[in-house]
């Protein structure tokens, strides 16, 4: 759904889908500020570790457990109503906990990865 123009509406909870293959991920919002997508995970399914060189990403946790998993610090755990916060260039991905599904909305910025991201002196 492009949001670039009109205001729209959509729950969430619509979207939920999962697949024994892998996690299903579902976008919702795409601009060239922002993109925002849910991920939908069975038990012992994963996101492998990757790094947006130029993207900050914010992460909700809908349903289940799970945890934000970190190369080179500890991984944080998330239950319903986590929100975690990862800046650019940090390598990270995602698990299900405990045997139970999973599902994560996410947002990250700039919407269309930019490698001339502007960053405003202070």
């Amino acid at each position: 759904m492009d949001m670039n123009e009109t205001v729209e509406t959509l729950n969430l909870n619509d979207l939920i889908e999962y697949s024994d293959q892998r996690q299903v991920r579902k976008k919702f919002i795409q601009t060239d500020i922002i993109v925002s997508e849910i991920v939908c995970y069975e038990p012992g399914q994963v996101t492998k570790m990757h790094v947006h060189p130029h993207q900050d990403e914010i992460f909700y946790c809908m349903e289940g457990e799970g945890a934000i998993t970190f190369a080179e610090q500890e991984d944080i755990p998330i239950f319903p109503g986590s929100v975690v916060f990862v800046p650019s260039s940090i390598r990270h991905g995602a698990e299900t906990a405990n045997g139970t599904r999973l599902v994560i909305m996410f947002a990250k910025g700039p919407g269309l990865a930019n490698p001339t991201r502007n960053k405003k002196a202070v």
